[in-house]
């Protein structure tokens, strides 16, 4: 049985927290949790302590990303990690600027495995220019990668045919079952943190407009936390429209936003892939997305969902019209090919065979 050092930032926990149990039926895991201040999740990751093949480790690093103590911080996680002789170290293509530098160096590349997010940095990041040319760094200087969507792997393949790339989703995240039935009101909910990128002023502006063509009461949620919440405050024209949970959102509070909602919205001008759209896939809700490649893989038009021009005010005002007008007829077809969809593409012992397969040939 090989032995895998799995190395989790806390910004991509909640993508590994759901593969890793399956895995460890084929593999043993020493699972590094890197985190800042406190432990994250630290109740769900204790639901795991049974588990055979498992070991959780919690590494602090508790110093900026750019402090010169983080390349020590790194160096003494590697230095351990090359002491105890795993035989494949998957790690994400996070800690800009160091982490991976040191990676490169101290680690043996054909065993290392990254986890590459955004092959293509979305415009609009946190630190674009810098995020940038790390992810071109690791992506010339490391050999085997896993996307999690076929468009990223393709992308990968395009740039670079020589590296060894496995493509496997996302597994479905279920962050357990709502205890609030949908309202009355049509809802769309966009989630999760708000980032320019993420255009939350073009669904602000569309929803605006469509109550103003329809005069139709209904409701839009956005939760998510902000640190520039007041330029978005300012578009707002009818706040009874509006339902703003500007905060983090805990994991705990997820399944009730899918609860309350009809519609998942994600008016993106740019985006790689999109986790919380396989939130939405487990919550069988229907996804109304700008029309990015990242997006197409899951939502087919007017089936699954409805796309629209990226970021694009008039398109999406016409979608959400449309809805209004027909009083939400088509929501129950659509909920129910997302069921079809969820079944068919996202099985776990799927997904696991498409890891363990490419694991065994390293």
């Amino acid at each position: 049985m090989k032995k895998i050092c799995w190395i989790t930032p806390e910004c991509f926990l909640d993508t590994d927290y759901y593969i890793i149990p399956f895995l460890c039926k084929y593999f043993n895991i020493e699972w590094y949790v890197l985190y800042k201040d406190s432990i994250p999740n630290k109740k769900e990751l204790e639901k795991l302590d049974s588990i055979s093949n498992l070991k959780i480790i919690f590494y602090r690093q508790e110093f900026r990303m750019r402090s010169i103590k983080t390349l020590f911080s790194d160096y003494t996680l590697f230095k351990t990690i090359n002491r105890k002789g795993y035989d494949i170290v998957y790690a994400g293509m996070a800690g800009f600027p160091y982490f991976h530098l040191l990676s490169a160096i101290m680690l043996k590349r054909s065993k290392v495995v990254i986890a590459a997010h955004n092959v293509n940095t979305p415009k609009g990041a946190v630190n674009y220019l810098g995020a940038k040319i790390y992810a071109t760094f690791v992506l010339n200087t490391f050999k085997n990668f896993h996307t999690f969507s076929l468009s990223q792997h393709d992308l990968l393949l395009s740039l670079h045919p020589s590296k060894n790339v496995l493509m496997a989703p996302f597994m479905l995240k279920d962050y357990g079952i709502p205890t609030v039935q949908k309202h009355g009101l049509t809802t769309f909910l966009a989630f999760g943190n708000i980032r320019e990128y993420k255009r939350i002023d073009v669904l602000i502006n569309a929803s605006q407009d469509a109550y103003e063509r329809t005069n139709k009461k209904f409701r839009v949620i956005i939760a998510g936390s902000c640190s520039e919440w007041e330029k978005y405050q300012k578009l707002i024209k009818y706040p009874d429209l509006f339902d703003l949970r500007i905060h983090r959102v805990e994991n705990k509070d997820i399944p009730n936003l899918f609860g309350e909602s009809h519609y998942f919205v994600t008016p993106y001008q740019d985006i790689a892939q999109s986790g919380s759209v396989i939130v939405a896939i487990n919550y069988d809700c229907p996804i109304i997305s700008s029309d990015l490649e990242a997006f197409r893989e899951y939502i087919h038009n007017n089936q699954t969902g409805f796309l629209f021009k990226p970021a694009d005010v008039e398109d999406l005002t016409g979608i959400i019209t449309n809805i209004l007008l027909t009083e939400n007829a088509d929501y129950e077809r659509l909920r129910n090919n997302i069921i079809k969809v969820k079944e068919k593409e996202f099985s776990p012992n799927t997904i696991t065979m498409l890891y363990k397969n490419f694991f065994d040939s390293l």
